[in-house]
């Protein structure tokens, strides 16, 4: 009795004892690292493992170049792996689960005018280097908040790392803080022409869906207030608007808001 009662904890064991050994053998994901993809320049998408270079810091590295390697390359015996080095220019898009959330990021064509612009006005040896970085990149991989017959993208500018003094390098630091904090939100309908995003833009890229611009005509959708957002401005007073208005967080909640009840209801 004692031999098959030890028998039969053995074998309600064993099921524990061979998961325990598969889960030693599978990839243990490390800083930075996320379960994603890859689409290549052919179009091809592959599964694995995705590190995403950039930070809360340094969001605009993850828009030039991403780690990555297939998870047909993995080699489960191995706690680290060979992550190659992929740029902007080898991919059409790549994803990352962040905690659960995809993220994922578009090559789109587009150039920064706003961000070299600000370079040019803060002058210096850092002013010019950081209008080079902004009008020499045609093509980034934008973050996309929205995705759709209208989509949506988040572009930060590229900073200089270079200042030659102590005011150059304050201003060094004021220009990442806002760059952090106010990325470029790009927008482009029935995948046409990628352009910037102010509210002014919301009127005119849901007007011919009748579901939409009744409810933003009741002020149903809590980030938008027509009375507000809608109302008629002098010229110079549109100026004023869109210079003030590059509070990113803004545009993007209206955005994520309006534009997704459009792409469900109103796509064509």
């Amino acid at each position: 009795m004692k031999e098959i009662l030890t028998l039969l904890i053995a074998l309600t064991m064993l099921p524990i004892a061979t998961l325990a050994q598969e889960n030693e053998n599978e990839y243990e994901l490390r800083h930075q690292e996320k379960e994603g993809w890859i689409i290549d320049k052919q179009g091809h998408k592959t599964e694995g493992i995705v590190k995403l270079m950039g930070s809360f810091d340094t969001p605009w590295i993850n828009q030039q170049k991403v780690r990555f390697i297939a998870r047909s390359a993995i080699d489960p015996n191995k706690k680290r792996q060979k992550l190659q080095v992929l740029d902007v220019n080898d991919l059409q898009a790549y994803a990352a689960y962040d905690n659960d959330v995809l993220r994922q990021f578009e090559l789109i064509k587009y150039t920064n005018f706003r961000e070299a612009n600000k370079g040019r006005e803060s002058g210096g040896i850092g002013g010019k280097i950081k209008v080079l970085n902004n009008l020499t990149a045609s093509t980034s991989m934008a973050e996309t908040i929205v995705n759709g017959p209208i989509t949506v993208y988040k572009l930060y500018g590229i900073p200089t790392s270079i200042a030659a003094n102590s005011d150059e390098i304050q201003q060094m630091e004021k220009d990442i803080r806002n760059i952090k904090m106010n990325p470029s939100i790009l927008v482009a309908k029935n995948s046409g022409k990628v352009e910037p995003l102010s509210s002014k833009n919301f009127k005119k890229l849901t007007e011919d869906c009748e579901h939409v611009r009744a409810k933003m005509l009741q002020n149903e959708y809590a980030s938008y207030r027509v009375e507000k957002e809608e109302k008629k401005r002098s010229k110079l007073g549109s100026l004023i608007k869109d210079e003030a208005e590059l509070d990113s967080a803004k545009i993007q909640n209206m955005a994520v808001e309006i534009f997704t009840d459009y792409n469900a209801n109103c796509s064509k």
